[in-house]
């Protein structure tokens, strides 16, 4: 790949890896709640399961959801209902009182949620799109994609539970915790909303 391409590819996924998305609110609401070491298997899920994905998609995958355009709508919906789901649970948060059996994805869980995020399959298909060739080089420019998200999902990942452990840490310092759950849920129904227009 000729250093045009490269820009191209970073000018591409960069903004959307490091943009509100449900992986990154996911994160950053982990980090909030359970802090920065206990979301570190969430993060290392992400890492693995999204360029995983890529992977699979520049290998055919994604033909079935063109065929099969009602499969992409189901798991549409059903990450939205998830993320509602999840909205209502983080309204009732306050910081260290979590609900009972409350607890961060496990690294398994991050990676198995990449098949029915739409953030990920709308990333996914248009990199293998744009930047997977057809014939000979074809395997090749497949697998700098998938190191490309492999590279860029730990710095995005990074990010945005710092950007949650420093607003639980901004709550705690101005006395206004009480509001990190109603917070993070209209985030996260701001996160469906976009991905359901």
């Amino acid at each position: 790949m000729d250093l045009s391409v490269v820009a191209g590819f970073l000018l591409l996924a960069v903004p959307a890896y490091f943009t509100p998305g449900p992986n990154n609110l996911m994160l950053m609401t982990s980090s909030a709640k359970f802090g920065l070491g206990a979301t570190v298997p969430h993060a290392i899920g992400i890492v693995i399961g999204f360029p995983f994905m890529v992977f699979a998609v520049g290998l055919g995958l994604g033909e079935i959801f063109t065929a099969y355009p009602q499969i992409k709508l189901v798991m549409k919906y059903a990450a939205a209902l998830y993320f509602l789901w999840m909205a209502w649970h983080l309204l009732g948060l306050k910081i260290g009182e979590g609900e009972a059996g409350a607890r961060p994805m496990k690294m398994q869980e991050a990676a198995l949620f990449q098949w029915i995020n739409p953030k990920a399959w709308a990333m996914a298909t248009s990199l293998v799109a744009a930047y997977v060739v057809v014939g000979e080089g074809r395997m090749l420019s497949l697998m700098l994609v998938t190191l490309g998200c492999f590279a860029l999902a730990p710095l995005s990942s990074i990010l945005w539970m710092i950007f949650g452990e420093q607003m639980q840490a901004f709550l705690q310092r101005t006395h206004s915790e009480r509001f990190l759950g109603a917070i993070l849920a209209v985030l996260m129904v701001v996160a469906v909303i976009l991905f359901l227009i």
